[in-house]
Parts: structure tokens; sequence; C-alpha cells
């Protein structure tokens, strides 16, 4: 009876939270794809790929801090799932100190190797250097502050208060499409005034952080130096092996990013960057799924319930496939067409590289929950090692294949080849280190992923030419296709259990709403 109280409940906190994010998602996307509109045609196809280059530069950096981030809002996690005994504020206070000289030390590798970079190494069109290296001192200040809010941003995450983390991003979001209307009105040099802008967006965004975490969260509101050299020890010790993962990560993206511009120039990199705004836009809805699962997985495992642990992780892991399935495969299919409505004109390859991103997103998808189990349970050497070694391999594979020759958007092969090999090396690891059957996540997971994904595609394969391509055909095809999607996954991608749960909610739901709406019209009446 008290394992069905507590699954009741994470289920019910889960389905909250996920509701806010997603209606948050779903005003965030459509706000993103405009202005990602309006600022490509303000700045153009060169100044567009300049920024992205840049920009992602400094991400490489902010990469790394994310190691951090995930120690703090684990170890908050495990404070919080003891129940006694416990002084999360010390993590907090421990991390943000550890923050603050984790900033110290990129911003000064910023100013040299960084300024090195831009002025020597990097392929940019004539006469932009002193609009480039405007960029990089503003994209480096964004950063700065970016880097010492993340503790901040992780408590909010540890205490599941995902209404507040949707009104912030939302913000953000309308703060874009006033910068997308300034940059629209501005007569000078709008790279310069874009990036500007945006660290403008981060300095307020920062204190906004701030101010909710003070505000709400006692943890936040006392600053004490912690003397304990064990307490940072233990967190830099965590985030030493998860380090391994994060300057992979930097490579399998920015990395990559800074090859493609060696090779083939700012305006190819422009088309990789609108390819990664259409994968963030379609991610966003499982970021913000397992944003609201993570913690769960963290607290079960804390608390000893091991079993739950796994389940919601396994669950997580299929569910999150599924969701990223519904919007992938339409785009994939009317992708020309779908780029034609957003920007108008775009820069070539960006049809491949959109198709491409999100065939890869849903690689990677499958790992996200795995990978939160893993770091639940502290034992992060063997993960660190063996999968951090084998995303090193991406970039140099990368360099090798644009070096003979291939086209820009061959990187991706070499992505999604590793990427699968990575998916089952992290599940053999989550086995050796839970010491749970494989058999399950083959029959829970793989299974029912590979059979919907084969009846979605062929599905969207067949009805994908019966219509025009034009603004009704496309969305009688995308609302078919959806509909479809639906009763596959239901009927195949789900136990009975699981489908009569999920109808279940969907059914209170309608009903609540039919409430709902007839006392309003009573009291009308």
């Amino acid at each position: 009876m008290k394992e069905e109280r507590i699954t009741a409940s994470d289920n019910k906190r889960l389905a909250k939270n996920t509701v806010f994010l997603y209606a948050r998602t779903l005003l965030v996307m459509a706000i993103t794809l405009f202005t990602s509109r309006v600022i490509l045609s303000s700045l153009g196809f060169e100044d567009y790929g300049t920024y992205n280059v840049i920009g992602g530069f400094v991400a490489m950096f902010s990469l790394v801090s994310g190691t951090l981030v995930r120690a703090t809002q684990r170890f908050i996690n495990v404070e919080l799932g003891k129940n006694k005994e416990s002084d999360p504020n010390k993590i907090f206070c421990t991390s943000f100190y550890i923050h603050c000289l984790l900033a110290l030390i990129l911003v000064a590798l910023l100013e040299t190797v960084g300024l090195w970079y831009i002025n020597t190494k990097m392929n940019l069109p004539e006469g932009r250097g002193f609009a480039a290296n405007v960029t990089f001192q503003c994209s480096a200040l964004a950063f700065l502050f970016h880097i010492i809010c993340m503790p901040y941003h992780a408590v909010i995450i540890a205490f599941e208060r995902m209404k507040a983390f949707a009104y912030i991003t939302l913000l953000s979001a309308v703060l874009k499409l006033v910068i997308s209307y300034s940059l629209y009105l501005s007569g000078g040099d709008r790279l310069v005034l874009y990036s500007s802008l945006i660290l403008l967006e981060a300095v307020l965004l920062s204190f906004i952080y701030y101010a909710y975490c003070r505000i709400h969260f006692p943890i936040t509101t006392k600053l004490r130096f912690v003397r304990e050299k064990a307490s940072y020890i233990k967190q830099m010790s965590f985030a030493s092996y998860t380090f391994i993962g994060s300057i992979a990560s930097v490579f399998a993206t920015q990395g990559v990013n800074l090859i493609i511009n060696l090779f083939s120039g700012v305006t190819v990199n422009a088309a990789r960057g609108l390819a990664v705004q259409v994968q963030n836009a379609v991610t966003k809805f499982v970021t913000d799924f397992t944003t609201a699962l993570n913690p769960q997985i963290t607290k079960s495992y804390a608390s000893g319930d091991k079993q739950t642990s796994i389940k919601l992780a396994y669950r997580g892991a299929k569910y999150s496939y599924f969701l990223m399935m519904i919007m992938a495969i339409p785009i994939i299919f009317k992708t020309p067409f779908i780029l034609g409505m957003w920007l108008n004109k775009f820069p070539e390859y960006t049809i491949i590289f959109v198709r491409l991103t999100l065939m890869y997103s849903l690689v990677t998808v499958l790992s996200h929950t795995l990978t939160t189990l893993i770091l639940a349970t502290g034992d992060i050497k063997v993960n660190a090692l063996m999968i951090g070694g084998l995303r090193l391999l991406i970039l140099p594979f990368c360099y090798l294949v644009l070096k003979l020759g291939f086209e820009p958007y061959s990187v991706y092969y070499v992505l999604i080849i590793i990427d699968t090999i990575s998916l089952f090396t992290r599940l053999y690891i989550v086995k050796y280190i839970t010491h749970i059957k494989l058999l399950g996540y083959i029959k829970d997971v793989l299974i029912p992923v590979i059979i919907v994904s084969v009846i979605v595609v062929l599905f969207n394969y067949f009805i994908s030419n019966y219509y025009n391509d034009d603004v009704l055909g496309v969305a009688i095809y995308c609302s078919l296709s959806f509909i479809i999607s639906c009763l596959v996954i239901l009927s195949f991608g789900m136990t009975q259990k699981e489908r009569v749960s999920t109808l279940h909610y969907v059914s209170q739901k309608i009903n609540k709403q039919r409430s709902s709406n007839e006392n309003r019209n009573s009291n009308i009446s």
C-alpha cells in the first residue's frame, strides 16, 4: 500500500509539472520560431552564421559548467530524499562558491585562448573582425552571468517548481521577441546590437532567478562560507567524472560547429544553426518532460526505492522517444515546405541538416533518463570513462570525414553511429551498477519503440504525398500523422496497465473541464 501511495503522488506531481512545462513550451516554441525568422532576415546569412559560431564557441565553456549543475541538483535531491539530518544549504553554498571560481577560470581562458582563436583561426567574412570581437565579448559576459546563476537554476529544478521555471523561460522568449523587433527597426550594425541585447537579457534573467530563489527557498537566503574541505571535494569529485562527459558533449556540438566553419564557412554554420533551432523547438517537449521526471528518479534511488527509480527511468526513455517522434517525423517528411513557410529563404544544406538533426535527436533521447539513473547511484566513474571516451571520438572522425572531401552534413552520420553505440554501452553500465537484467529494457523500451517507429514511418511515407504542399494539405497531413501516431503508441507502445492509466488520466481531465464549463454556464444563467 505504501508503494502505491507514493507512486500515485509522484505521478500526480509529475503530470502537473509536465502540464505547466508543455503549456509554456507551445507558446515559447511559437515565439522562438517567429523571432528566428526575423533575426535571420535582419542579420543575413553571414552575420547569423558568425553569431552562431562565436556564441557556440563561448557555449563550449558553458557546457563544462553543466557538470557542476548536475552535481548540485543531484546532491540537493539526495539531501531532500534523506528527510532527516540533511543540510541542503551547505550543498547550495558549496556549489555557489565552486561556480564563482569556475567562472573566473573560464573567463580567463576565453580572454586568452578564445580571443586568439577568433582572431587567427576562425573563417570570418571580410571586414567583420570588429563586430566579431564585440560579439565575443558580449557572449563572454553573458556566459559569466549564466554560470553564477546556475546553482539557483538547479535549486528550482531540485524542488520541482516547474511553474516558476516555465514563467521565467517564457519571459526569456518574450525578451527575444523584443530583441528581434529592435533589430528590425535598427539601421546600424545589427550583429553588434544583437549581441549587446542578448547580454542585457542574460543579466536580467540572472537577477530574476536570484530574486525568486531568495524569496521562495530558504536554503538560498544565507550564503555562508563552508569551511569543510570534504564538502567541496565531494562535489568536485562527482563533477570531475561528469566533466569528461561534458567535454565530449562540447566536441559533439560546438566542436563540430567549429570544424564545419573551418571547411565550409559561416553560411553553412547558419544552415546548421537553423537546424539546431528546429531541434531545440522539438526537443523542448522532451526536455520539459525529463526535467519534471529527473528529480523523482534521483529521490527514489536516494530513499532506497531502487525499483521505482529504474521503472521511472525506463518509462521516461520510452515516453521521451514517443513525444519526440510525434513531432519529428512529420517535420522530416515536410521539411522543404515547413522551412519555406517559416523562413521564406534559407541557406544551402538547411533541409538535410534539419532532417539529420532530428534523426540524431531520436537516437540520443533514449539515453537521457538512463544517464539520470546512473547519476542518481553516484557510481559514475565507469560511465564517465566509457561513454566520455566513445564520444571523444566524434571530433576527430568528423574532421577526417570533412578532410576527405565529404559534404558538411556527413558529420551527422558520425554522430548517429557513435551515439547509437553509446546508448547500448550506457545500458550495459546500468546493468553493471544496478544489477538489473537487460531483458527488461529491451522488452519495455526498445521493442515498443522499434515497432511503433516502423508503423508510424510507413504510414507517414504513404500519406505524405497524397496532400499538396500548401497550408491546408500539410495541416491535414500533420493532423492525421498526430492521430495515427497516438493510436499506434496506445496500441503497440504501452502495456495494458500504462494504457488504462493514460486513458483514465485523459478522461479525468475531460470530465473536469466539462464540469467546469457546466458550472460556468449555470452561473451565467
